[in-house]
């Protein structure tokens, strides 16, 4: 097996400014679910309204943290404490769409339970990224989730 290291720095997440109709909206629909839960009695669940309202409205303008990933032989490493061995990993695929600068690539792993794994790759380095990762594991067509869709949809 070939040695290899590739380094770079992304951030955690797509940033999507957001307006002021962007949180009326989100309130009022808080408060509508909230509504129902008072009229079926579920106080608990308004409990948990209330709470997720709050931390979708303080998170919704946080700004991304870069973080720096690095990929080599063994496996990838994401920041100074994180890191994640191809052996627990299943396959990858890249949603490689070429308006996006910061394309996705994503990580299957062998237990179902996990969840996939989704870091951002530089435009200009996904060629060198994928064509590594091809030596170390199998890519397979990427296919965009329901939850995707919705995150893309909401602008979260």
């Amino acid at each position: 097996m070939a040695q290899f290291e590739i380094k770079w720095t992304a951030p955690e997440f797509p940033f999507r400014e957001k307006g002021v109709s962007w949180y009326w909206i989100s309130i009022i629909v808080a408060v509508i679910i909230l509504g129902i839960s008072i009229w079926q009695k579920n106080f608990l669940f308004g409990f948990f309204i209330v709470i997720a309202e709050i931390l979708v409205l303080t998170w919704a303008n946080r700004e991304p943290q870069l973080v720096e990933f690095v990929i080599n032989e063994k496996g990838l490493s994401i920041g100074e404490n994180k890191f994640t061995a191809y052996t627990t990993m299943e396959s990858f695929s890249v949603e490689a769409n070429a308006d996006k600068e910061w394309p996705d690539i994503f990580f299957q792993f062998h237990r179902r339970l996990r969840p996939i794994l989704k870091i951002r790759v530089p435009h200009d380095r996904l060629t060198e990224i994928q064509k590594s990762l091809k030596a170390v594991l199998p890519q397979t067509e990427h296919e965009t989730s329901f939850l995707d869709t919705l995150e893309e949809l909401i602008g979260f």
